[in-house]
């Protein structure tokens, strides 16, 4: 017969960890910032039903934070892009559809 399975003890080796993880650095908020910089469209609709933003604030927070991830593109490039998403704003039957579904969540 064979000996049973045993779970393992741990992690071993040598990444294994061998304190506690140091403090985050950072400044105290710059995380909260973080956080709420990735929190999406979803966060921008709940503004919207707050009332904490118009329904134009937060589309133009979402093309800035489209932007804001081409950061590496050069400047022409970058104005390309915008031109292409406030285009498709305009358009595209679907982004209009979700910019009226926005409007109406400020009027009830």
């Amino acid at each position: 017969m064979s000996d049973p399975i045993k779970p393992p003890d741990g992690p071993s080796g040598p990444d294994a960890p061998t304190a506690q993880p140091d403090a985050v650095e950072g400044a105290p908020g710059e995380f909260k910032a973080a956080v709420d910089a990735a929190a999406g469209p979803g966060a921008a609709a709940d503004a919207v039903r707050a009332g904490t933003l118009d329904p134009s604030q937060a589309v133009e927070g979402l093309v800035q934070r489209a932007l804001a991830t081409a950061r590496g593109l050069p400047e022409a490039q970058r104005q390309k892009l915008e031109a292409q998403l406030r285009a498709a704003l305009a358009e595209d039957p679907t982004l209009l559809a979700l910019q009226e579904d926005l409007q109406r969540a400020t009027e009830t």
